[in-house]
């Protein structure tokens, strides 16, 4: 398609997503965006151009251990992202556009459906998308599960699902799109406290699901809860959930279970411990191992044995099942003692194929057909021209070829002196 034809069905409104809204920034901070080539980050700029807190860090700082922090990378279209988070709208730079990545874009890389609106303010849609789990991770662990509730007895048809700390939906998507055989996951109630992210997610499940924006530590008879929302009799055949990670995560200031979030998981396993569901799924960042010297992981497998289940835990990469994207995440499996154990997923996806694995999804092929950003404004040609484009702009003419992600297209470019 060319590119005027692709200008047009984009001012036509065909083929337009939402969320899709490229930021302006200052004048230095697009200077060093302009710079940056691909896989490059904020070290490989002139040192002009480094942000006054970088230059300290790297060349002033006394209690400075290890390498430079990463302030700013340029995606490479033939690999998998870095760990998408809250914060990399001021870090990740599209890989031939001259700009940060968009909302949309980094829900691409999480692996959310395009047909899914991100409800609130920029920044909150921003957190939404980087709080979440990948999809496809997500998917890969709910299929599993599925997999071996079959295999333990478990022949219903629809395993019905309570969803705590549901956030934008990464897991609840996930268990959505799993399937063995005629089973699904029936998700029939999700709890939230971000009223943003409920909107999210209500508007995924529509009326299959009842997503109630409330503090669980409020919640304090979760049975009747559950019950009187679904009209389940029964306690639901799984509980699964991503209780709020910033207390253990590497990038912020680990104070692990002294922070009120890291508490929250306790009122995960309150929830299981009342419902006493045949399964559970929990998930948190990796360095939750670390915290406190693995006092605190051992006291979660501690309480959950207590509970009565047998728990697998793994830290898996969601590269490994299809998402576009290098992020770790711990995930605890359970299953109650009278019924057996889970096993975790067996990768789908590899750095370097095999006869059972694909190769990893990359950042291109994430990106590939997206519509053209939006701005609310006029596009200057700094803002829109492709980074290999603008490498060879003085040339005149000139071919860009990446088969693999972006196709082959000539141009003819006058000159801009």
């Amino acid at each position: 398609m060319s590119g005027c034809n692709r200008y047009f069905l984009f001012r036509m409104g065909i083929g337009m997503v939402s969320n899709h809204i490229a930021r302006r920034v200052g004048e230095t901070v697009q200077r060093r965006i302009n710079h940056l080539g691909v896989g490059q980050k904020m070290q490989d700029l002139p040192e002009e151009l480094w942000h006054a807190s970088f230059r300290f860090y790297v060349k002033e700082d006394p209690t400075r251990q290890g390498g430079p922090n990463l302030r700013m990378i340029r995606l490479d279209p033939e690999k998998p992202s870095l760990t998408v988070t809250g914060y990399i709208f001021n870090k990740f730079v599209h890989p031939f556009e001259n700009r940060f990545i968009t909302v949309r874009e980094a829900a691409r890389l999480q692996g959310f459906p395009d047909s899914l609106k991100f409800e609130g303010t920029l920044t909150s849609t921003q957190q939404q998308v980087g709080n979440a789990v990948p999809v496809p991770l997500a998917k890969a662990v709910f299929t599993s599960v599925l997999q071996d509730a079959i295999r333990l007895g478990f022949n219903n048809d629809s395993f019905t699902a309570f969803s705590l700390f549901s956030g934008a939906g990464g897991l609840d998507i996930g268990a959505d799109q799993a399937t063995s055989g005629n089973s699904r996951i029936h998700t029939k109630l999700a709890l939230d406290n971000w009223l943003d992210a409920c909107k999210t997610l209500q508007g995924y499940y529509g009326s299959r699901a009842k997503i109630i924006n409330e503090d669980i530590a409020k919640v304090t008879q979760p049975l009747r809860f559950w019950s009187e929302l679904t009209g389940e009799v029964n306690p639901p055949d799984l509980v699964y959930g991503g209780p709020p990670c910033q207390a253990f995560s590497q990038a912020g200031k680990q104070k692990g279970a002294m922070d009120n979030r890291g508490i929250l998981i306790f009122e995960f396993l309150r929830f299981v411990r009342v419902l006493n569901p045949p399964f559970f799924v929990m998930e948190n960042v990796s360095n939750l191992k670390g915290v406190g010297k693995g006092t605190l992981y051992h006291q979660i497998i501690k309480q959950t044995q207590e509970l009565g289940y047998n728990v697998l835990v793994g830290e898996l990469l969601a590269a490994d099942f299809g998402a576009p994207q290098l992020r770790q995440r711990i995930i605890f499996l359970g299953c109650r003692n009278d019924i057996g154990h889970l096993l975790l997923p067996t990768p789908t996806h590899n750095e370097s194929p095999t006869l059972f694995e694909k190769s990893y999804i990359t950042v291109g092929e994430a990106f590939r057909d997206l519509p053209e950003a939006q701005y609310a404004g006029h596009l200057s040609d700094h803002m829109t021209m492709p980074y290999a484009m603008r490498l060879a702009h003085s040339s005149g003419v000139f071919t860009f070829t990446n088969e693999r992600n972006w196709g082959s297209t000539s141009h003819n470019c006058a000159s801009s002196k």
